[in-house]
């Protein structure tokens, strides 16, 4: 055992890691594990690496022997939670999550919890779109918006959702802090469509959100998305959004929809039209559900 090189390696592969070199970072943790076998950094930041690279079984791995040399070390724990959950282990992400005062039965069942509404950043390295999800766990969340069909996810996926705060949003008055998206675990059976209505009325766009809501079909105005800067995204929001790219034009309504059934929306569309008297553009298919 070789403490003072095993200290040496670690800052190495940390300096090697901020440099972009990922993959001599982690042969060089490992040289550091090799040095000293019962220290728990090396195997925590070997995890923390291969989290972000969706290599579960590894981070899995290591998180665990982390945990084993350090049982405080509350950041392994949650990494362990997460990948515990990907593998479907649901013994070890039940004790991972009691370290957090959770205090849940210890069992092989898979957690289905109601922990709160929070916003999730989908695909964080790449659009970075917003949504609001509620959690079943601590490392998993169900999508409640509709997503625009860019970031290629629809309402009622499944998405591993990563545990530190990457900036925060209001919601009933209260910040709440943005989570970021890991990866999709489940596809929703829904399929995303969309419409511009032509209508400067703001009761007929309230109007066929009823309808939506009647038909549980789930439906988005698009038009009021703000689009956000990387730093006021990551940050708090504020209501003078030097960058806000808000649509301008109340005469049309950028309108997304969720459903099962594309006859069952067409038929919310025909009932909104002869309410209304107003015309939309043609139903598109943004992204199906398969």
């Amino acid at each position: 055992m070789n403490k003072n090189l095993a200290k040496e390696l670690l800052e190495l592969a940390l300096e090697l890691h901020e440099q972009g070199e990922t993959e001599q970072a982690i042969a060089t943790y490992e040289k550091a594990i090799q040095a000293d076998e019962m220290w728990s950094v090396p195997h925590y930041n070997l995890g923390l690496v291969y989290k972000y690279q969706g290599e579960w079984n590894l981070s899995y791995q290591h998180n665990k022997r982390a945990v084993a040399l350090d049982p405080e070390n509350e950041a392994a724990w949650w990494n362990l939670g997460i990948a515990a959950t990907v593998l479907l282990d649901w013994r070890t992400a039940r004790e991972a999550w009691n370290h957090f005062d959770l205090n849940l039965e210890v069992s092989d069942e898979e957690l289905t919890m109601d922990l709160s509404i929070v916003p999730v950043r989908l695909n964080p390295d790449h659009e970075g779109e917003v949504v609001w999800c509620k959690r079943i766990d601590p490392a998993r969340a169900i999508i409640y918006n509709v997503p625009l069909a860019a970031c290629g996810h629809r309402f009622g996926d499944i998405v591993l959702n990563d545990g530190a705060p990457e900036g925060y949003r209001i919601r009933n008055g209260k910040e709440v802090p943005v989570f970021n998206e890991l990866q999709l675990l489940a596809k929703s059976a829904y399929s995303t469509y969309s419409i511009v209505a032509y209508t400067e009325k703001q009761q007929h766009i309230d109007k066929l959100d009823e309808l939506c809501h009647n038909a549980n079909v789930e439906f988005e105005d698009w038009s009021t998305i703000r689009i956000l800067c990387k730093q006021c995204s990551e940050g708090t929001p504020h209501e003078t959004h030097d960058h806000d790219l808000k649509a301008e034009n109340n005469d049309e309504h950028h309108i997304g929809f969720a459903s099962i059934s594309k006859d069952v929306l067409t038929q919310v569309l025909v009932q909104w039209r002869t309410i209304t008297l107003y015309e939309h553009s043609d139903l598109k298919l943004e992204l199906n559900n398969e």
